[in-house]
């Protein structure tokens, strides 16, 4: 089976970046980032999300992206943290390159679930919309 892409397009509010709006179509999602640029959004990016039904793995990358991250993260409240144990005393440790990476990491584990979902219901979409063609 052949890779399937989406693209999303994000916004950072209050310290992280939300979904915006999903496109299947790249051209549509750069004109939608324009789009929300030009109405005043100052920090958004488009993801492009591929997923690799054979191995089953999604490969994520940005495309696109006002502003740089450090902007983004100097705009937001920060977070109080608590005393770090055992392997976060470890991450807390790490350069900070390393910690960028890893927040890079878990947000693709987060974002996996959404990818699955948002297929399942365009393909059901896309079948729903052949039968009823079919049928006329």
């Amino acid at each position: 089976m052949a890779a399937q892409t989406a693209f999303e397009v994000q916004c950072f509010k209050s310290g992280r970046w939300e979904i915006r709006s999903i496109f299947d179509d790249r051209h549509t999602a750069l004109a939608e980032a324009d789009r929300l640029e030009r109405r005043g959004v100052r920090r958004l990016r488009v993801v492009q999300e591929r997923m690799d039904s054979d191995c089953e793995l999604i490969h994520s990358r940005t495309i696109y992206q006002t502003g740089t991250l450090e902007e983004a993260e100097t705009t937001a409240k920060p977070k109080k943290s608590a005393p770090a144990k055992g392997k976060a005393a470890a991450a807390a440790k790490e350069p900070s390159a390393r910690k960028g990476q890893a927040a890079r990491r878990a947000a693709d584990k987060d974002s996996w679930p959404r990818i699955v979902v948002t297929t399942v219901v365009l393909l059901s979409a896309a079948v729903g919309a052949l039968v009823l063609l079919r049928t006329f």
